[in-house]
């Protein structure tokens, strides 16, 4: 109660992130054994156009931590989308017949997404 405005939007905004982070290793549970993958290494970080990426020689996956302001259900589509770049590293027909088998509504989310902009707010400590 005693805080300024600033310190309680920090600690908000970090407790947030927090649950992000910690949702994430669940998601990449789940989706490993059903896509036959291993994700090496995830990083979050604010990134100014896109929601996530991948580099599937090095298995690494990359999220922009404004998904942590989306729903839960957003989250884990665009974990899932850069996991099956880890099978097929570009957006052609096989990527799509993927997506479909594993989240036959990847294309709702992918379109709400779409519709929201990706924030360039800075969050706390980067």
């Amino acid at each position: 109660p005693p805080s300024s405005e600033a310190k309680s939007v920090k600690v908000f905004k970090e407790l947030v992130l927090g649950q992000f982070k910690d949702a994430v290793p669940e998601i990449i549970a789940k989706w490993q054994p059903r896509l036959g993958v291993t994700v090496g290494t995830v990083y979050v970080r604010q990134i100014k156009t896109k929601w996530g990426s991948c580099n599937p020689v090095r298995k690494t996956i990359w999220l922009n931590t404004d998904l942590a302001k989306k729903p839960l259900q957003r989250l884990e589509y665009v974990v899932l989308h850069e996991m099956v770049h880890l099978l097929e590293p570009s957006h052609n027909r096989r990527f799509v017949a993927l997506m479909n088998e594993f989240m036959p509504d990847w294309a709702f989310y992918r379109q709400e997404l779409n519709c929201l902009p990706v924030r360039q707010e800075r969050w706390p400590d980067q």
